[in-house]
């Protein structure tokens, strides 16, 4: 067990993958694939256009407003065995939270904000449940993508009322590309994965086709301390239990010719998980398990410019349907029960105008969306069983105009966003018969502003800044409870948080002398009314608009590359978090897991057929509690990964390996979830370059 490394997994996926690889090889070449959007070309760090065209008569469309953005190219990452998690934490102003190892339970952060902030969008979709609010991005498959976009505090009007932490964007494979990769990996604690993407183009149209299929048993060394941290006498080395996964997901895109130039875009996306639940670092848990299936579809209808090149609509209708089962066969969790199965439907419609008014120098967006979330809970609890369903109806409309000052290279953004929404659901009781549905629904409302400016001061350089006001609804969970432990409080208001940065990017150099990227941001946020749970009575917890928090930070990115095929990225972030609330305890405290100082190096090197690479991260001391007791103080901690490529056959056939945790330190990103440590995993990519 332990760090044996599975070749014998590897071995088992080599026919399928030699197979596939020729049946890629005989397909008929397709034409290359012209990006369709801004922020396919643009920089790892901003992905936002720096440079303002400006013509004689009207101003040269944009697709993004000037909030500070990272965009990650992941479409090459079936080279390695890497999650969601991995790439996005590479990011200045991000911090991961993770529960575990390889497919465990994990989370996004943004400037210091809570995940529930942090909105997450599949193609626009979103992802964020009504009923949990937070999304597990271990259950995203990072195959399945061709790039994520981050934007930090604020998003584009197109993804609806945003985040206040900000929102991520996954972008999944389009067609077009005409290529076929199929690849194989094995590694550590009994890893093994399978991934293959074939795109292209038929009958005018594109299409693009992924499966992904990984598994681990996961098992681990870590060091139990028998919950007593203080007595070291105790403490014991201990291999993970029924921390075992596997997972699957299949996705189609495809994109049909333009008829008089309106286009229409369908994909689906199928993703299964059954998955161990090892409890806390002392607490062996060895039969709960959970099985997740989840399905989101999407057609899309973009219209051709009209009124004179000046008007253009996407109308886009998306339905996602979840199914979480929690099994609990022998009771070693909870008190009396057994097992739940709980389903959710998400669905709605949304729409994107866009007038660009040449005359007056302005580009107008208008974005509407309806969406309804259903939720039904099932418990085998005898004196529970089949709940109603919960329902929730939900509104947004956000307008923004974008103003082009001719002759200074400058952009003036102002805009306004509304959301409402409105449930049925009362709440169970601490104890006692299930709630009924509410005869008046309960509701919840926002509206705020947002600015930008973005200014070219130098044909290299552009400074941006952005303010904007942002809000989180409570969700069903903190309004109405769950399950008898959790008492709903529908006196809940929404969290709100006003972001403000300014920032300085910097492109210098050309491919032959080679490019370097710079880019400083300085952000100030402040949130009020944020929701924490309390103890309520013995067995319950309840939710208040309790806290607030202020932090202040500096971010920097940069990326240089030299023409002999060396590249240098870097990723830091300083943050001075605060807790403002009006308990004396906590106030002027730091908040709990978010670390002062965050930095991330990569160096690779690619020359012909040979590539090498080293990553290095590190992350400042954290306070696990709210508290901030001297015995709740995380250490500081550095990682390094490294890995070697060699292409065998150009274009058909490359090797990579990769050592992570090359020092095996022995971390924890949250208390009682033990990481693995130095990991080892060997990957054959078939059908394509790998990168």
């Amino acid at each position: 067990m332990g760090r044996r490394f599975t070749f014998a997994a590897l071995t088992l996926r080599l026919p399928l993958a030699v197979a596939l690889a020729a049946v890629a090889s005989c397909a008929v070449a397709d034409p290359p694939r012209v990006p369709d959007d801004a922020s396919q070309d643009a920089p790892l760090f901003t992905g936002v256009a720096d440079t303002v065209e400006v013509t004689s008569d009207r101003p040269a469309p944009l697709d993004a407003v000037p909030v500070f953005t990272t965009v990650h190219d992941v479409s090459e990452e079936l080279a390695h065995v890497s999650t969601v998690s991995d790439v996005i934490e590479a990011g200045a102003g991000v911090n991961v939270r993770r529960y575990g190892g390889l497919g465990s339970y994990s989370t996004a952060s943004i400037r210091a904000s809570s995940p529930g902030q942090v909105d997450v969008y599949l193609d626009g979709i979103p992802l964020n449940s009504a009923q949990w609010g937070v999304v597990n991005l271990a259950d995203i498959p990072l195959g399945s993508l061709e790039r994520i976009e981050i934007y930090r505090g604020g998003s584009p009007v197109g993804l609806g009322a945003g985040g206040i932490g900000g929102a991520v964007n996954l972008i999944t494979q389009r067609g077009g590309a005409g290529s076929s990769i199929v690849s194989v990996s094995g590694g550590s604690f009994g890893t093994s994965r399978l991934g293959i993407v074939r795109s292209g183009t038929c009958a005018g149209g594109d299409y693009a086709i992924t499966f992904h299929e990984l598994q681990s048993e996961g098992d681990f060394e870590y060091l139990d301390r028998h919950g007593t941290p203080e007595n070291e006498e105790d403490d014991e080395t201990v291999e993970r239990q029924n921390n075992d996964f596997r997972e699957s997901d299949v996705m189609f895109r495809l994109a049909s010719v333009p008829l008089a130039g309106w286009k229409v875009e369908l994909s689906n996306e199928a993703f299964n998980k059954r998955s161990g639940v090892p409890g806390v670092e002392n607490v062996h848990i060895k039969s709960v398990h959970y099985r997740l299936f989840r399905n989101a579809a999407r057609v899309a209808l973009t219209s051709p410019r009209m009124l004179g090149d000046s008007l253009s609509l996407k109308a886009t209708a998306f339905h996602v349907f979840r199914r979480d089962r929690f099994y609990n066969p022998e009771d070693e969790v909870g008190f009396d029960r057994w097992d739940s199965d709980d389903r959710s439907w998400t669905y709605g419609a949304n729409l994107l105008a866009r007038y660009d008014w040449h005359a007056a120098w302005q580009s107008l967006s208008l974005f509407a969306q309806s969406s309804r979330d259903r939720y039904i809970p099932e418990s085998s609890n005898p004196p529970v069983g089949v709940g109603f369903t919960r329902k929730r109806s939900e509104y947004t409309l956000s307008a923004e105009d974008h103003l082009f000052v001719p002759g200074a290279s400058l952009e003036l953004v102002a805009g306004l966003r509304y959301r409402e929404s409105a449930d049925n659901y009362a709440g169970p009781p601490p104890f006692g018969a299930p709630p009924e549905p509410l005869e008046e629904p309960h509701r919840s409302y926002f509206c705020g502003p947002t600015f930008g400016a973005r200014w070219r001061i130098h044909p290299n350089a552009t400074v941006r800044a952005n303010r904007a006001l942002y809000a989180r609804f409570p969700c069903m969970v903190e309004l109405f409870g769950s399950s008898g432990y959790i008492e709903g409080n529908t006196e809940l208001e929404p969290e709100e948080g006003t972001t403000t940065d300014v920032g300085l990017t910097v492109g210098l150099g050309n491919a032959r002398e080679g490019r370097t990227l710079l880019e400083a941001v300085v952000f100030w946020a402040e949130r009020e009314d944020l929701i924490l749970f309390l103890q309520n009575s013995q067995r319950t917890v309840k939710a208040f608009n309790l806290e607030a928090a202020s932090v202040e930070g500096l971010e920097l990115s940069a990326r240089r590359s030299w023409p002999v095929g060396l590249e240098l990225s870097l990723a830091y972030t300083l943050q001075h978090t605060r807790n403002d609330g009006p308990s004396p305890t906590y106030n002027g405290n730091r908040l709990p897991y978010e670390p002062k100082h965050a930095l991330f190096l990569r160096a690779g090197w690619e020359r012909g057929r040979y590539r090498l690479w080293h990553e290095f991260h590190y992350q400042g001391e954290t306070y696990r509690d709210r508290a901030n007791l001297e015995e709740n103080l995380s250490p500081e901690s550095s990682v390094h990964n490294i890995g070697c490529g060699l292409e065998l056959v150009p274009g058909a056939l490359s090797v990579s390996v990769e050592v992570q945790n090359v020092t095996d330190e022995r971390l924890t990103d949250v208390e009682g979830y033990p990481l693995p440590g130095r990991t080892f995993y060997a990957t054959l990519v078939f059908g394509g370059a790998s990168r």
